[in-house]
């Protein structure tokens, strides 16, 4: 074994020894080595590779010492040490916060803060609880009780009566303040009374359905269309929260205009969207990371499944589709899978059908879509759903409740917040690639169905007939049970038959252009006093600006009906997209996802249907 020095060199004799060895291995004839000879040669390094270790100084000696002593001592109180950390945040936070209430109480920034606060105080109280083994729930007394004969008899008598009383109320609401004074009000009710008999007449099972969940979804969307569409504080909840996604998308175009360049928005939708869309993806992982989606959607799932009688499976589901998409979404509760009955598979592809994801409403917000309404109608979607999928498909099978208890995400691993941020931000750009590819893809058939269409049309006589026309005609009936004013049905068929062919982003793309048109109306008809501007056609001729307004204007009524009954990701693609999921993740239910996936399909799009037809009824202007 070669002996080391202070300086780190090899022994003097070592090298002898060494250059000797060698010399007696190579001083031999390389043709007359026999087998022995390099057998006996083949495991001994070379002297000459030996590695040179230095050893320490005195000084670094001393130093590697105390650097042993330090890391002993953080890892004997490393716990004590970091709960001493996280109380000095907490202390001086609300030292913060009780300095800031003072200072500045009642704008808008500090209710936000409230509430964030609360929020906080709330994870942090459930989770010491959570950390000493103590669980809130009802008493084991009442909890029994409920579980008997009489129990059970007691709780189906005040459920009755609850909702009797919800109808009663929501009856003299409709009868007293909207069904007595305009008759598209009227219209749009009736419509969702009558899409409701329809889903009834065509459901699988129409003997078997359970009315509780069709009743409740129905309350739901209605309580939350009331507050957003006719309360104040409602309506200037959601305006601030669209403002506020508003102003994170400026943020993203920052990162855009730094990326591509500051004339991004001029580059086509793909460079002008693509960083809102990479921007909110890295955002919905980054809370995801911090428990906030797992806290939303379990709360808000929780809260479905208790107003509908829904499962836990597919209430998590309903609620996590509000942020995640139709591909996203089922791999949260993919163990349960094996056990969910054929209903809850139709209600997980019901809910997919019928929702869109952050990052996709933020690509509809930037194409022009009201943020407010487009906010409300994600939530609302999530109720709409689940009743509608109930009805379209009842439950004939038992719920494996005790199964089911307690779900969990799934893919709700924590990680490092800037590892999550920048796995988001890459995931978005992969969404980007697909989502711009199909548009492009989809666009382009558009186009060429059009074409076809227009040139059989001319071989009968039938001049500027195309796709989209067709489309127009055919949904006519959907639009004007929505309660879209007569003269604006054919347009709103349109939007929903591009939406259907193509993707959701199509549809909201080509009511951005029609809302922007309404703008420069308005701002055109206060300049020349609602004078020298025509109708052409669908188009509007703006005379003394000499600019067309390509395929008109809508009523801002009929523009906020189109918002809720485009917000859904249900076009024909979407399915294709949706059997690759579910039979990835279960190929033992294929049976079951490819005969149900069809039904589930139209239940998604008259969920949004249904969701349009209620903001018909409550929207005032």
């Amino acid at each position: 074994m070669p002996r080391f020095n202070n300086a780190g060199l090899i022994q003097a004799e070592t090298h002898q020894n060494s250059a000797m060895n060698t010399h007696e291995v190579y001083g031999k004839d390389k043709h007359n080595l026999g087998e022995e000879d390099v057998d006996a040669n083949a495991d001994q390094p070379m002297i000459l590779d030996e590695h040179v270790i230095p050893t320490q100084s005195g000084f670094s000696k001393w130093i590697a010492l105390i650097e042993d002593k330090i890391h002993e001592f953080f890892n004997l109180h490393w716990k004590k040490i970091r709960v001493g950390i996280y109380f000095t945040l907490f202390v001086a936070y609300i030292v913060y916060f009780g300095y800031s209430m003072k200072h500045r109480f009642g704008d808008e920034g500090s209710i936000v803060l409230l509430a964030i606060t609360i929020f906080m105080l709330w994870k942090l109280f459930f989770k010491v609880l959570e950390s000493r083994n103590i669980v809130i729930g009802l008493p084991r007394c009442l909890h029994s009780f409920l579980e008997q004969d009489s129990g059970r008899r007691v709780r189906k008598i005040v459920r009755y009566a609850i909702m009797i009383a919800t109808a009663v109320a929501m009856i003299t609401f409709l009868a007293v303040n909207v069904l007595a004074h305009l008759a598209t009000h009227r219209r749009s009710f009736l419509g969702m009374l009558a899409i409701i008999f329809l889903c009834f007449i065509f459901s699988a099972k129409p003997s078997r359905v359970n009315w509780h969940p069709v009743f409740w979804s129905f309350a739901v969307q209605f309580a939350l269309a009331y507050f957003t569409l006719r309360t104040q504080i409602g309506q200037d909840v959601f305006q601030w929260l669209g403002d506020l996604v508003t102003t994170l998308f400026s943020f993203a175009n920052m990162g855009s205009a730094l990326v591509i360049g500051k004339e991004f928005k001029q580059w086509g939708l793909a460079l002008s969207t693509s960083g809102i869309f990479i921007f909110t993806n890295a955002l919905i992982y980054l809370l995801n990371n911090w428990g906030v989606i797992e806290f939303i959607v379990l709360k808000l799932g929780g809260f479905l499944a208790f107003c509908l009688d829904t499962g836990p499976v597919e209430s998590i589901v309903a609620a996590a589709n509000t942020f995640l998409s139709l591909a996203e979404a089922p791999l949260l509760v993919r163990p349960y899978f094996p056990i969910v009955t054929r209903s809850e598979i139709h209600t997980i592809m019901t809910c997919g059908f019928a929702s869109i994801a952050g990052g996709i409403m933020g690509i509809f917000i930037e194409l022009g879509a009201p943020a407010n309404h487009l906010l409300t109608a994600a939530v609302i979607s999530a109720p709409a759903a689940l009743g509608f999928s109930k009805l379209m498909y009842p439950e004939t099978e038992k719920v494996a409740r005790k199964s089911q208890a307690h779900v969990r995400m799934v893919d709700s691993q924590k990680s490092n917040s800037l590892t999550a941020f920048s796995d988001g931000a890459v995931m978005g750009v992969s969404l980007c690639v697909a989502a711009w590819s199909n548009l492009l893809a989809f666009i382009a058939m558009i186009s060429m169905l059009n074409a076809l269409v227009k040139w059989f049309g001319e071989r009968a006589g039938l001049a500027n007939l195309t796709f989209t026309v067709v489309f127009s005609y055919v949904i006519f009936p959907v639009a004007y049970m929505m309660g879209v004013d007569v003269s604006e049905c054919r347009k709103v068929g349109e939007l929903i038959g591009i939406k259907l062919l193509a993707t959701p982003i199509v549809g909201y793309q080509e009511l951005g252009f029609l809302i922007k048109n309404r703008d420069v109306l308005e701002k055109y008809q206060s300049s020349f006093n609602n004078t020298l501007w025509h109708w052409q056609g669908d188009d509007i001729i703006l005379e003394a600006a000499n600019t067309t307004l390509k395929g008109g204007v809508l009523s801002e009524r009929t523009e906020v009906i189109a918002t809720y009954a485009l917000c859904g990701f249900s076009a024909f693609s979407a399915i294709g997209i949706s059997l690759g999921i579910l039979l990835n993740i279960c190929p033992s239910r294929k049976k079951d996802i490819v005969d149900l996936v069809l039904r589930a399909f139209v239940a998604g799009n008259v969920a949004s249907f249904a969701t349009g037809a209620i903001a018909g009824v409550l929207f005032e202007k």
